[in-house]
């Protein structure tokens, strides 16, 4: 890795690159909402608060967090708060500390099963797929170009070979 910023992000940017999480996020906290509305607030605070600790917890030994190049802007959004942290390894940090975003993933999955098992609607199937399409395969395909230029060897998201 070169020790020099490859690009500058701006808000526009950041936001493009997180579209699909925050829509993600909107969709699981409607199908949350029509569980119990309470739910909905929680599983937006509860998202939010995961990436904060995403954050803190992984991101300061990502590569492109030291450099200021992380495509999600995390770097520009927990710079002041969170520093780089050089001796651990993002991958094991990576698996060390990704359950904290689990439930932003699979509660509202489980909420729309439930909710379809107790009262089944075409609309409720409808949002329900359209979330899993966009958190399970969307999403995670948006993130393939990111990866295929990183120079992150031990990403645990897409493993490359060491080159000698």
């Amino acid at each position: 890795m070169s020790n020099q910023p490859t690009f500058q992000m701006n808000a526009w940017d950041i936001l493009r690159e997180n579209a699909l999480q925050i829509v993600m996020y909107v969709l699981g906290a409607i199908l949350s909402g029509l569980a119990w509305p309470p739910l909905a607030i929680l599983y937006l605070a509860y998202s939010l608060l995961s990436n904060v600790l995403y954050m803190a917890w992984v991101c300061p030994y990502c590569g492109h967090y030291s450099l200021g190049t992380c495509p999600a802007g995390f770097h520009i959004l927990s710079a002041r708060r969170f520093k780089p942290k050089p001796g651990g390894t993002f991958s094991r940090e990576f698996r060390r500390n990704v359950a904290v975003m689990v439930p932003g993933w699979f509660l509202p999955p489980i909420v729309g099963v439930y909710l379809l098992l107790t009262g089944f609607s075409w609309g409720l199937l409808a949002l329900l797929v359209v979330f899993c399409v966009v958190a399970f395969w969307w999403l995670p395909e948006s993130s393939k170009k990111h990866c295929e230029g990183c120079e992150t060897v031990d990403c645990p998201r897409r493993p490359k070979p060491i080159k000698l």
